[in-house]
């Protein structure tokens, strides 16, 4: 179930890849096969969620910035790498702050039954 995309950068091909790993999912891209921005995912539909948008911000760099053909490879694969970084540690705060409010709110909820539990457990109890 390896997916792949090419992105054209005046004379540079990068390869972005998402394809099992493990029990999880890796998404990245590379340049001749040296992968320098990796991402890893457990659940499904964020690694696939990322896959888009991940093909979405390296095909708008591509499109937005100028190439120069003095700048090596490799210090563009650096600021490449470091855009995408920013991006995706950006969407997963987002990530996060949903899940956080999510089990925040689940916790409650047990505990205020919890409560009720052992209110009732104690009362017979005694």
């Amino acid at each position: 179930m390896t997916k792949t995309k090419n992105h054209k950068f005046g004379n540079l091909t990068f390869k972005s890849y998402f394809k099992p790993a493990g029990n999880g999912f890796e998404v990245g891209i590379c340049y001749q096969n040296k992968p320098f921005f990796v991402s890893n995912f457990i659940n499904p539909v964020e690694a696939k969620t990322w896959w888009t948008k991940l093909n979405f911000y390296t095909h708008n760099f591509c499109n937005t910035h100028e190439f120069v053909p003095t700048a090596s490879p490799a210090w563009y694969c650096k600021f490449i790498g470091n855009f995408l970084y920013k991006n995706y540690y950006t969407w997963l705060d987002k990530c996060f702050v949903k899940h956080t409010k999510t089990y925040t709110k689940a916790s409650t909820v047990y505990f205020k039954k919890y409560k009720a539990i052992e209110k009732n457990y104690f009362k017979f109890a005694a």
